[in-house]
């Protein structure tokens, strides 16, 4: 029931098209499998005191692991800029944040999802104005731990760079 009630209030805000739709998607049990959930969870704390970031033109929306239940949202809000963020195993230090090209996709390992990452892109795409998928190295993915260090520095400083509208500064995934 507030599952229901939560999509029933982001749909409503749908009626004032928001400029950025972060998407935040993980597994808040798999350790730093909830990077994107730990990501959505800090850019609503800043939230301008009274207001909701929807004032500053942002939206987020914990996806949990199943982002293909919100592209109904992503269709009537149509973003101009869509960032996904999750955890991926790029063989890079932990905490290290990348832009992943849609060609990469297919080769990285993702967080468990219902449906691959490349196929909801595919099917978004023509709803949004750019798509960023934000790929966070995680430490750990193991069941019941905590989100590690690295990972919630990295996303601390994520949330900066989606505030100040850098998030397309990110580094591509070479």
């Amino acid at each position: 029931m507030l599952v229901k009630a939560f999509i029933i209030k982001l749909v409503s805000y749908g009626q004032q098209m928001s400029r950025t739709i972060v998407l935040g998607i993980g597994n808040r049990l798999g350790g730093d499998d909830a990077a994107g959930t730990c990501l959505v969870d800090m850019l609503d704390q800043r939230r301008p005191r009274g207001k909701t970031l929807h004032s500053r033109g942002i939206t987020t929306i914990d996806a949990g692991t199943a982002p293909e239940s919100y592209t109904s949202v992503i269709r009537q809000q149509r973003p101009d800029l869509l960032i996904l963020v999750d955890a991926a195993d790029m063989g890079l230090p932990p905490g290290t944040v990348r832009t992943i090209s849609p060609e990469k996709i297919s080769i990285l390992s993702f967080s468990t999802h219902h449906m691959p990452l490349s196929m909801f892109i595919s099917y978004v795409k023509e709803f949004c104005g750019k798509i960023l998928l934000v790929g966070v190295q995680p430490e750990g993915t193991e069941m019941g731990k905590h989100i590690s260090k690295a990972v919630r520095k990295s996303m601390m400083e994520l949330v900066e760079a989606i505030l100040e509208g850098r998030a397309a500064e990110i580094p591509l995934l070479r």
